[in-house]
């Protein structure tokens, strides 16, 4: 009896995982519990913020993701480092170095179909996200100050988002649509994507090279601003 009581107490005192509702939970204490950065995601399934993530360094990656079919809520809050970025022409940062915000693998058995969305990722050494594998989907991300692109997205959408102040480019990707996002004072391209793509409806400017760029021809681009 004495054991189960105590198990029981044991219990209460960990941090919670999950909301009412089964969606995973995560903030700095349910990482370190969970044995530190980066804190591997392995099973497909829904994910939520409940606080701000803070790495320790520029080469630290917040968030693994190792399964396909992820959706990670940053409900309102941040992931953050410790790299700044001036508001020199161009744009240059440091700390720099290999850790990354999210991280959605660039394997093709891993980190496809993946959301990532409502919230920031201000300070990474590396690229803020990063989702390499097939179906990625930012949307109402502001990514900024972090040591390398602020967003790459290799195969999906790209949406209402907002990149500054990145150290390379604000937006990257291969086929990829990009809309609705303001881009500006990034260390390398604004948006540069290559072909087919679309990008449509965005604001780049003042970006250290092109502020849209396109690789080679063939994208589809109408209603930007720069």
């Amino acid at each position: 009896m004495t054991k189960i009581v105590v198990t029981l107490v044991a219990l209460t005192l960990l941090p919670c995982a999950f909301a009412v509702d089964g969606v995973v939970l995560i903030n700095q204490s349910t990482v370190l519990a969970a044995g530190g950065f980066p804190y591997v995601i392995s099973q497909p399934g829904s994910y939520k913020l409940s606080g701000n993530l803070t790495v320790p360094d520029a080469n630290t990656t917040a968030i693994f993701i190792n399964a396909n079919n992820v959706s990670i809520d940053l409900n309102g809050f941040s992931i953050l480092g410790p790299t700044v970025c001036t508001q020199s022409f161009p744009t240059t940062c440091s700390p720099t170095g290999i850790g990354l915000g999210v991280d959605g693998g660039n394997s093709s058995t891993r980190g496809a179909s993946v959301t990532v969305f409502n919230g920031s990722v201000h300070g990474i050494g590396g690229n803020g996200i990063f989702l390499f594998s097939g179906g990625g989907h930012v949307e109402n991300v502001h990514a900024d100050q972090n040591g390398g692109k602020g967003i790459e997205v290799q195969t999906g959408i790209v949406r209402n988002s907002t990149a500054t102040l990145n150290g390379s480019d604000g937006i990257y990707g291969f086929l990829i649509t990009v809309s609705g996002n303001t881009v500006y004072l990034n260390g390398g391209n604004g948006i540069k994507v290559g072909c087919p793509s679309s990008v449509v409806g965005n604001t780049s400017v003042s970006n250290g090279l092109a502020d849209i760029a396109t690789d080679p021809i063939g994208c589809a681009l109408a209603n930007n601003a720069n």
